[in-house]
Parts: structure tokens; sequence; C-alpha cells
């Protein structure tokens, strides 16, 4: 009953955490009006809605193309508005213009809409996976001009970067995974969720480091 209970909780830790998080008084309030809050509002939407269908058998797999499609979209607003210059605005602008044109010829030519995204999920963990290893690159190059632990958005883009890495040869080979070893995706998904679970504590962490830096 117990290991029963504690893989039920484990399936919904890809809801539950933005959940909380998005209830919780104080980290509501850190974060709501950011690109930050968007996203944890998508995942929670699509995550819980995708739950749902599962547990009764219909069909879900849509929701994971539009949960990539959107996540990235508004990531990558969070990564103009981090760098704030002219040419990484161009650059991210587009970057997301050759995203979308490959998402729609993913869905109606390669992949389609039938099976996880694995082409779409793994370009994006890779894209957004760059855009923060250069915002570690600039805070090397500037050491001091920050304190890091304190900052919200070193916290965030840590969410981002520890998430998509971590996550980046499970998309990737989901999809093979599927045809080839389908036992072992109940033990990847897990493992996936517990992965989202560290990157809404990163976020919560931020969201309380934004507001007392309002203080």
């Amino acid at each position: 009953m117990f290991e029963f209970l504690f893989l039920k909780l484990i399936s919904f830790l890809d809801t539950l955490p933005p959940l909380v998080i998005l209830l919780l008084p104080k980290s509501n309030k850190g974060l709501r009006g950011s690109f930050i809050f968007y996203y944890l509002t998508i995942q929670l939407f699509f995550n819980l809605t995708a739950n749902v269908l599962n547990q009764i058998n219909w069909h879900n797999l849509y929701l994971y193309h539009l949960n990539c499609y959107f996540s990235f979209i508004v990531l990558s607003l969070f990564f103009k508005q981090l760098f704030n210059t002219i040419s990484s605005e161009k650059i991210i602008y587009w970057i997301a213009i050759i995203y979308t044109l490959f998402f729609f010829y993913n869905i109606f030519s390669w992949e389609g809409m039938e099976v996880f995204n694995s082409n779409t999920f793994g370009l994006a963990s890779f894209i957004l996976c760059g855009y923060s290893l250069h915002y570690y690159l600039k805070l090397f190059q500037e050491p001091g001009k920050e304190n890091i632990s304190k900052s919200p958005n070193f916290w965030f883009n840590t969410a981002i970067f520890s998430y998509y890495t971590a996550n980046f040869f499970i998309f990737l080979t989901y999809n093979k995974l599927t045809h080839d070893s389908p036992p072992l995706l109940i033990i990847i998904w897990q493992l996936h969720n517990i992965i989202f679970l560290i990157m809404c504590i990163y976020i919560f962490i931020g969201s309380l480091c934004k507001q007392s830096m309002e203080k």
C-alpha cells in the first residue's frame, strides 16, 4: 500500500510542485507577472491535464507537443529579458522563428502528433541549455557584480539548466524507447518527475530572493 502511494506521488511530481508554488502567497508574490510564473502555469495546466487523461486511458501525447512549444517560447522571452541587449534579442527572436518552423515540420512531416515529441523536446533542451550557459559565462566574466546566492535570476536560470540538461537524453530517446523498451518508460518518467521537482525547488528559492530584493 505504501509503495503504491509512493509511486502515485512520484507520478504527480510534475503537477504538485508548480501547484504549491503558485498557491503559496510568498512564492506567488515573488513570481507574479514574470515569465517564470507563466512557465509554471503552463507546466501545471498541461501536466495536470495529461495526468488526468492518462488516468482514464485517453490519448494525451498531443499535450506534450503543446507544452514543449509554449514552454520554449515563454523561456525564450525570459532569456531575452535577462540578457537585455539588442544583439541577443535578435538572436533569440530568429532562433524562436526557426524553432517554430521545425516544430510544425516535426508534426506534419516527421514524428506527428500521435507519439512523444522527442525531436522538438530535444532541440528545445539544447537551445535552452545554451542560453543558460551563456548566462553563467556572463557571471564568470563579471565576478562580484551581483551576489548570485541572493539573485532570483541565478536560481531561475539554474532551475532551467538543471531540468533541461538532466532530461536532455530522456527527451531525445523517449520516443524510441516507447517501441524498444516500454517497461523502462515508467521508471524513466519517474526520474524525469524527480528532476522536475528539483527544478521547482530552485524556482521557489528564486521567488523568495526576488521578494527579498524588492524589500
